[in-house]
């Protein structure tokens, strides 16, 4: 099987990220940040979930760094 020969319901990363955008027609995203693993894995699990129940469109996964240079100072925080 080639790639051309995939389902079309699998779709990459970037069309996942367009089509969530997708007939907005100007209104902005919900897209909420989240810090993986803080403040437990757990808990950063079930705080995923509930920013999907709660109607956001994508949910921006942080990864922690030992040097988050580009970080402000509340996710380097979280991070560290």
């Amino acid at each position: 099987m080639t790639s051309a020969d995939a389902p079309a319901a699998v779709a990459t990363g970037e069309q996942r990220i367009a089509a969530a955008f997708a007939g907005r027609r100007g209104r902005a995203a919900l897209m909420p940040y989240l810090m993986g693993g803080f403040p437990s894995i757990d808990a950063s699990a079930a705080i995923g979930q509930a920013y999907a129940d709660g109607g956001a469109d994508l949910v921006e996964l942080g990864v922690p760094f030992s040097d988050p240079l580009a970080d402000g100072p509340v996710i380097a925080a979280a991070g560290t």
